[in-house]
This record gives structure tokens, C-alpha cells and sequence, in this order.
């Protein structure tokens, strides 16, 4: 039997263990909590970074159509310009060109070479 003396001393170790055992248990509890948020912000963020990623891609997607839109108007202009102003009406031997047919010659070359440098100016994709 424990002396009455020391109901007391027990009484107060019980409640430091018991204090002790709701400091440990609160600690774990926010710890798990802690633990959880972190991993959430951590999905959120690669969440994020794919909704960026897709809509770079959307973008270079829609600029890549675009581009080929340009390209697939222009070039059959191109290629009727040159068929009506040199194929169907050639110049004869000892004939020099005119000021006209020279500047439709040189603007037909420069819608080439405008189309050649929009396929080069699309980026390369970084990702291989």
C-alpha cells in the first residue's frame, strides 16, 4: 500500500507523463498535418508547372498552324504569279525584261525567301 504522504508526488507524475504524452501526441498529429500540406503544395506546384508547359505548347501549336496557313496561301500565289507572268507569257530571245517583270520576279523571290525564314524561326523543341 502506498503511504497517503505520497498521493500527492504520484498525482503530480501522472499529470507530467500525461502532459508529456499529449506534447508527443500533438507534435505527431502536426507533423502528419505538415507533412500532408507539403506534399499537396508539392502536386499543386507540378500541376502548375504542366499548365505552363501546356500552354507554351498550345502557343507554339497555334503559331505553327498559323505559319503553315501563311505558307499554304502564299505559295500557290506564288507559283500562279510565275506561271502567268513567265510561263504563259514569255519574253522573246532578244527581249530585256521590264521594270514590271522584274519587280514581279523579285517580289516572287522575296515571298520565298520570307516563307523560308518563317519554317526556320519556329524554335526547335529543347525537350529530345
Amino acid at each position: 500500500m502506498i503511504p497517503r504522504a505520497a498521493w500527492p508526488y504520484l498525482i503530480g507524475a501522472a499529470l507530467v507523463v500525461a502532459a508529456g504524452l499529449a506534447v508527443g501526441w500533438y507534435g505527431h498529429s502536426q507533423r502528419v498535418a505538415g507533412r500532408a500540406e507539403c506534399q499537396e503544395a508539392h502536386r499543386v506546384a507540378g500541376l502548375e508547372e504542366f499548365k505552363t508547359e501546356a500552354e507554351r505548347l498550345t502557343g507554339l501549336s497555334q503559331s505553327l498552324a498559323n505559319t503553315a496557313e501563311k505558307l499554304a496561301t502564299a505559295e500557290p500565289k506564288v507559283i500562279e504569279r510565275y506561271t502567268r507572268e513567265i510561263i504563259q507569257s514569255p519574253l522573246p530571245a532578244d527581249c530585256v525584261r521590264d521594270p514590271g517583270r522584274v519587280r514581279t520576279t523579285n517580289d516572287g523571290i522575296d515571298a520565298a525567301n520570307a516563307s523560308r525564314q518563317s519554317e526556320r524561326a519556329v524554335p526547335a523543341s529543347s525537350a529530345r
